[in-house]
């Protein structure tokens, strides 16, 4: 029986769920390990950049520190969910997705459309690893129409 191989962008949009599930399970305490900590960092490239909903720059080195710092920062209810996962754009050594990522906290329900630029690395534990990544708030979940206006 022969598996088909994974696209560069399969891989990155399997990247994006295992990064988020880490990251719900980290905020929750149900990862205590730092050595899976380091394990789920290294699937980011060292000159990571993400602009935040807020504008804001940040690098690989904050992301360490935000992880580190939220730790248990959640309640066991906490969710992330990652929506409408699709491929932009495939080569041979890189890949941009866009997602809708999807979170539960304390009752309150957040959403943000995010598109991210992956690097192929046969080394990451998804074979890719972050370069870029740029987060908007979704004030609304009904999407506006193509050359329409949000309101």
């Amino acid at each position: 029986m022969t598996t088909a191989t994974r696209t560069l962008g399969e891989k990155a949009l399997s990247e994006v769920k295992a990064a988020h599930a880490f990251f719900a399970d980290w905020f929750t305490g149900r990862i205590r390990d730092r050595a899976v900590l380091e394990a789920r960092l290294s699937a980011f490239d060292p000159a990571f950049v993400r602009i935040s909903p807020e504008g804001r720059i940040v690098t690989a080195a904050d992301l360490a520190a935000l992880l580190d710092r939220r730790r248990l920062d959640e309640d066991a209810a906490f969710s992330i969910t990652i929506e409408n996962g699709r491929i932009v754009f495939e080569g041979s050594d890189a890949a941009l997705v866009t997602y809708v990522e999807r979170q539960v906290s304390r009752g309150a329900e957040s959403r943000r459309r995010a598109t991210t630029l992956f690097l192929a690395s046969p080394t990451a534990p998804n074979g890719v690893v972050w370069r870029h990544l740029q987060e908007t708030m979704m004030v609304s979940t009904q999407p506006a129409p193509i050359g329409g206006r949000s309101t």
